[in-house]
Formats: C-alpha cells, structure tokens, sequence
C-alpha cells in the first residue's frame, strides 16, 4: 500500500491538539512545511483550505483525508493527526483519525487510488480502534504493518 511509502514517523502526530477543523489540519500540514516534498508550502496550504471548503473531506466512522495535488508538490507527501477528544469536522461529525495527503499534478492514478486505499483501510474498526489506541508515532507504523491490514488488502 502506497500509505506505508509516504507516511514518516516525523509525519505522525499521535495526540492532537486542535478540536476545530483548520486549526487540526494546519497543525498536521505543519509536520510537511520544512519538508522537501512541497517548494511552496504556503501555496498548497491555501488550495488545501479552498478544496477542503468546497467538497469536504470527511469520509465517516470519525475519519477525514483532507488532500490536494497541484505544482507545490513535487514528491507524494502524507502526514497523520490523531485526536482522542475529536476534532469539530462539518454540521456534528467529529473526527479522531485525520490524514492529509500532499500529491504532485502527475501521476492522477497513484493518487485517487492511494486516497481510496486509505479511506478503506480506515473503514476497518479494529484498524481505527488500534491507531486510536497507539501512542507513539512508531506504534503507529507497526499498525499499519500489522496483521488486520494484511486481511484488508487481501480482502480487497
């Protein structure tokens, strides 16, 4: 799964602060700012926010993957942000798993595909309830390694 490929340990962020939405998403980003994967990080942030505020990027379950692909980005880029208390998303939908993808303009199919991957691994209850559970950024990854996504991928 592509996810392993661009997730980092740096990119992880297993206790959350934000509860509001821009606030989350910008504290997560922020883990990609210093980053090589984004020449103008200011500039992807902005679409980000513009994309986010026309389609909404809540997939249910507590899940959201906020993503983006334009020029800024020069190499595929994905951070995680997970919040035990809930981050206020859209009209009463709270979410405590937030993955914010960062995608170069080519490669269109690598992308939906890894979005799709990733919604669908995080539709699997013991996978959330395990992330949800995890705390330290390394926990993380072994998760993500792990035997129930193993089953997942063989069952897609």
């Amino acid at each position: 799964m592509n996810l392993f490929r661009y997730l980092k340990e740096d990119r992880i962020l297993v206790e959350l602060k934000a509860q509001k939405k821009g606030r989350a998403i910008r504290e997560v980003a922020s883990r990609m700012e210093d980053g090589p994967e984004i020449s103008d990080f200011r500039l992807f942030l902005s679409r980000l926010f513009q994309q986010e505020a026309q389609f909404g990027t809540g997939v249910g379950k507590g899940v959201a993957i906020p993503h983006y692909r334009d020029e800024s980005v020069l190499e595929p880029v994905i951070g995680l942000g997970i919040s035990q208390k809930g981050i206020a998303w859209a009209k009463g939908e709270r979410v405590h798993l937030l993955v914010l993808i960062g995608w170069p303009e080519k490669h269109g199919q690598a992308y939906l595909k890894t979005v799709a991957e990733i919604a669908r691994l995080l539709y699997v209850g013991s996978v959330r309830g395990k992330l949800l559970e995890a705390r330290t950024p390394r926990e993380v990854l072994e998760i993500l390694k792990g035997e129930d996504v193993k089953k997942e991928q063989v069952a897609c």
